[in-house]
């Protein structure tokens, strides 16, 4: 039985915890885009976004699997932050207090899902890491909420 092949990309967009930010992933099965989604973070630097961005596309991919049944299925975390996939798999500790909550819950999804994570380089022309940077610079224009 062939396994599903699952990808979430996931960017964030922000600066300083004093400004406000924006996240956005986009989910792909089996090299089709099923789930676009963003959100507005009031406060929150880049990080935050970043964290929140997989945070959610690797909820919606754990509903996506319990819905859908799926039993034989890879899941890989796609992000241009590397700290964020150092987070996710356990190779970077997480010492900014402000983080921490984020890093746990990154964590639970990530670990649940046994996720696999793979780095591309932010603006670079790959596809569906280009969406996630225009969704979450919406996001973080328009003030929208998820």
């Amino acid at each position: 039985m062939n396994k599903t092949k699952i990808e979430t990309y996931s960017d964030g967009s922000g600066n300083t915890m004093d400004g406000d930010a924006g996240w956005g992933f986009v989910v792909v099965v089996d090299g089709v885009n099923i789930k676009e989604s963003s959100g507005y973070l009031i406060k929150g630097s880049n990080n935050v976004a970043e964290l929140t961005a997989a945070i959610q596309g690797l909820k919606y991919v754990d509903a996506y699997i319990q819905a859908a049944q799926l039993t034989s299925y890879d899941v890989t975390l796609i992000s241009d932050s590397q700290l964020v996939l150092g987070y996710a798999s356990g190779l970077y500790k997480c010492k900014a207090i402000h983080l921490g909550t984020l890093n746990i819950e990154l964590k639970k999804y990530y670990n649940r899902l046994s996720a696999s994570g793979r780095w591309v380089k932010g603006h670079s022309g790959d596809k569906f890491n280009e969406i996630c940077d225009v969704l979450a610079g919406e996001a973080r224009k328009s003030g929208r909420r998820a």
